[in-house]
């Protein structure tokens, strides 16, 4: 291996480069959600009323949406948490 290369091989300016454009395309990436997040909350602001079991609530469809994403988000990460506490508890038995 020459001096002043990475394990890699390639040498400590090719990584900052790819490094570098990785940043860029995920920025870009980030920029695009991000516009299409304003453009889909300026389209679906109308009011509307939201039924759930006994529940009932007036509010924007991006916020019902907006919602309904996180409260899926978390039950997601708790059956998936319960789910490998349970194959830990028969691998360790």
């Amino acid at each position: 291996m020459a001096i002043g290369q990475e394990p890699s091989g390639l040498s400590p300016d090719d990584s900052r480069a790819g490094a570098d454009r990785r940043r860029a395309v995920r920025l870009a990436v980030a920029g695009v959600a991000i516009l299409v997040a304003v453009l889909f909350i300026v389209q679906n602001n109308d009011e509307v009323e939201l039924t759930f079991l006994v529940l009932e609530v007036t509010t924007r469809v991006w916020v019902g949406l907006l919602v309904t994403l996180v409260l899926g988000a978390l039950l997601g990460q708790a059956v998936e948490s319960m789910w490998t506490r349970r194959r830990r508890r028969r691998a360790g038995s």
